[in-house]
């Protein structure tokens, strides 16, 4: 379940804006939403936040607003599927530990032997069968190092992100002496696999092929979580717009240039601020979220 239907189910006192084309991010159906939802801010930020415990699970989300936690019930059939799919030859607290090191690293490009010498495997390829696997089975996507005509460049590293956020914190979850998974790496992972899900609703396909979305690199080595990538409309290829997910209520104006610099535009998407007066926008993560669809 995407964020907009969690917060439909449990019947969140937010508003709900229509989804905007990815083009339009900063349109004036996006600015009329910023409006009202600066009305409701507090409830907003709580609803994102529940969003980022519980994931988009059914059973989850159910269990979630009922009782204010997942289950260990259903954490543990959820790590049992995965550790199936993913490593089921290995020992029964190996898909954790993965999980755990991934939520832990996916903000970064994925440095595969680095990973691979931490978990204990023999070699880079054991991460790389695995984390295929996971990909595989919906567990995660490849968010691709792209150039600013959206093209993948061949030879850079990946960051990987896990595709529900309950995901994330099956490591801790399920072994103890695991870190928990952070908020700022949940929010991130999770606008990522909004964007993905939008991209891919306007051209089916592109999920499977690991062409829905990208992070770009300046030549000073400054990053921008999702880059633009092209999409097709009735009227042409279309640019989507750039976005940028920081956990930040305050000071949003210095990470926003490095978008500002290269595309003259784009959404920072933070904890709560609104502010649309500049040429890239700070809007909050929920919003991004419902605005995405």
């Amino acid at each position: 379940m995407s964020f907009r239907d969690v917060a439909t189910s449990t019947k969140r006192p937010i508003p709900l804006p229509k989804a905007v084309p990815l083009w339009e991010l900063q349109g004036d159906r996006a600015k009329e939403a910023a409006v009202e939802a600066e009305l409701y801010a507090d409830e907003l930020d709580l609803a994102w936040q529940s969003y980022l415990d519980s994931g988009g699970f059914p059973r989850a989300v159910a269990e979630h607003a009922s009782d204010g936690r997942v289950s260990d019930s259903f954490v543990q059939d959820l790590g049992a599927w995965l550790h199936r799919e993913v490593d089921k030859d290995d020992a029964p607290d190996s898909t954790a530990l993965l999980l755990a090191e991934l939520s832990r690293r996916s903000t970064s490009p994925l440095n595969r032997r680095d990973i691979a010498e931490e978990l204990g495997y023999p070699n880079s390829q054991t991460l790389n069968v695995r984390l295929n696997r996971l990909v595989n089975s919906f567990g995660a996507i490849w968010c691709r190092q792209i150039d600013d005509t959206g093209r993948h460049i061949k030879g850079t590293q990946p960051k990987l992100y896990l595709v529900d956020p309950l995901v994330a914190h099956l490591g801790h979850r399920s072994r103890a002496g695991l870190a928990t998974a952070e908020t700022p790496t949940l929010n991130e992972n999770a606008l990522g696999v909004a964007l993905a899900r939008a991209v891919e609703e306007v051209q089916p396909g592109r999920w499977m092929a690991q062409d829905t979305i990208g992070y770009f690199r300046t030549a000073k080595g400054n990053e921008i979580d999702f880059s633009p990538v092209r999409v097709p409309t009735a009227s042409g290829d279309r640019f989507t717009t750039p976005v940028e997910g920081k956990w930040v209520a305050t000071g949003w104006r210095k990470g926003a240039l490095t978008m500002e610099n290269k595309f003259g535009r784009g959404v920072f998407a933070t904890r709560s601020i609104v502010d649309t007066s500049h040429p890239a926008w700070a809007l909050p993560a929920g919003l991004v979220a419902l605005l995405l669809g």
